[in-house]
């Protein structure tokens, strides 16, 4: 064994000194063979991740990011944290302020996420996406587009139930003083007209007041106002039932959306094991809730809407009926005067 050692010992230091027969070799073919053997153990392992990631649907997904990514081109590899491989497949627009391009799945199921490694190519080591409203609202499936259009139903709803439940438009107090001072005098004639020309809640009561006055006892009188307020309160109802609607479909599309969303998940992961499954699975389930999010978010401002608007408009009706009793009043005075019985005779 001495002698062995003194052997290697020997020639080590012949090929130092560079004798006839022995070169040393040189430090940058040293190193060049260093980096191949590293780059073939490199692309050995990212080949074995892909193998076990599985192969991908070559989904194409859209992505923005604020880096510099000018250095960035077609045919770049990159990885996300769930072990999914994508390609770089095209660009909207990339520069020194960010950019953004296309990344085509090409191993695993999970989605791209915020974060990509580079695995081979030009562009930088690091890409940090930036997700906006509208590629969650993207992601979030095509139940989406309904609780789209309810939200925006439920802000024109508001709008105008903002404007139809005022005092001012159903009660006008122009009206209400210019009627009292009518019905003061005597004058039915003015009092119709006023009742006739003007548009709202009370003055359609007002009509059916003095619609038949002269043939009707104060119990017809009372009932067609009865009639009147009812139809008219039914035609105000119709904004506050269709908030109580969206506050109640909403959640119910939304929750439909995340079951569907869900289930394709589970068909898309059915071939992945082990923990390329698990992220699949998160990055998947954390999307399609989104649509559950979505929903919420407009059934719960419209439960609010309906709360206030039918209370808002309680208050009208219980404001109306004290109007109502007090000109029903005024008018049994005038039939009174007039000489007139309940049944409406002379």
């Amino acid at each position: 064994m001495n002698r062995v050692m003194m052997w290697l010992t020997g020639l080590g230091i012949l090929c130092m000194l560079g004798l006839p027969g022995t070169a040393a070799p040189a430090a940058g073919e040293t190193k060049l063979e260093l980096d191949n053997l590293l780059e073939n153990d490199r692309e050995s392992v990212i080949k074995t991740d892909m193998e076990e990631a599985g192969v991908g649907d070559n989904r194409i997904f859209s992505i923005k990011t604020d880096q510099d990514v000018t250095s960035l081109e077609t045919g770049d590899i990159y990885r996300n944290d769930e072990k999914t491989f994508f390609k770089v497949s095209g660009f909207t627009s990339k520069g020194a302020s960010g950019g953004a391009f296309f990344l085509q799945r090409i191993s695993g199921q999970a989605d791209p996420g915020k974060k990509f490694h580079k695995v081979s190519g030009q562009g930088p080591q690091t890409v940090v996406s930036r997700t906006t409203l509208l590629d969650l609202y993207v992601m979030g499936g095509p139940f989406l587009h309904p609780i789209a259009l309810l939200f925006v139903a439920m802000i024109v709803l508001a709008i105008n139930s903002i404007l139809l439940y005022r005092r001012e438009k159903q009660c006008p107090s122009q009206f209400l003083a210019k009627a009292e001072q009518a019905l003061e005098a005597g004058d039915l004639e003015t009092f119709k007209t006023l009742a006739n020309t003007t548009p709202g809640f009370f003055p359609a009561v007002c009509r059916a007041m003095v619609d038949r006055f002269e043939s009707s006892t104060l119990d017809d009188i009372k009932f067609r106002c009865d009639v009147a307020a009812n139809r008219q309160i039914s035609k105000l109802r119709i904004p506050i039932k269709a908030l109580n609607l969206i506050a109640v479909a909403a959640p119910l599309l939304g929750l439909l959306g995340t079951i569907v969303g869900m289930v394709i998940v589970f068909e898309a992961v059915a071939g992945a094991t082990g923990a390329a499954k698990a992220s699949a699975l998160a990055s998947g389930i954390r999307v399609k809730l989104f649509s559950t999010a979505s929903a919420l978010m407009v059934a719960i401002p419209a439960l609010f809407l309906f709360f206030i608007f039918n209370q808002k408009l309680n208050v009208l009706i219980s404001d109306c009926e004290v109007l109502a009793e007090r000109f029903i009043h005024r008018l049994a005075l005038i039939k009174r005067a007039a000489g007139g019985t309940d049944s409406g005779n002379p």
